[in-house]
């Protein structure tokens, strides 16, 4: 493992971090759905950092944490959603 390549994961695994992290704090904000809003691209993208060469033990506990921490922000998001259904399925039968 070359020093440049192990310093390359640890700036993506910091601006992953930082990505999360905005995610988290602005997620109710965001109206339009995309690609960078929801949480299966970034586990992607850190599963994929989890496999490279250069993954040691203490980045793969990282990188675990962050996971987790999107695993949490998918199931707020799932039941907001599950929520808003049933408010809008609950008016649609009001207004039949």
């Amino acid at each position: 493992m070359s020093s440049s390549s192990y310093q390359e994961l640890e700036r993506d695994l910091a601006h992953l971090k930082a990505a999360i992290s905005l995610l988290e704090q602005t997620r109710a904000y965001f109206s339009v759905r995309s690609p960078v809003t929801d949480p299966a691209y970034w586990k992607a993208r850190l599963r994929t950092a989890l496999g490279s060469a250069e993954c040691d033990e203490a980045i793969a506990q990282q990188i675990e944490r962050l996971l987790g921490r999107l695993t949490s922000l998918q199931a707020v998001a799932d039941s907001n959603r599950e929520s808003g259904r049933k408010v809008q399925t609950h008016a649609a039968g009001r207004h039949a």
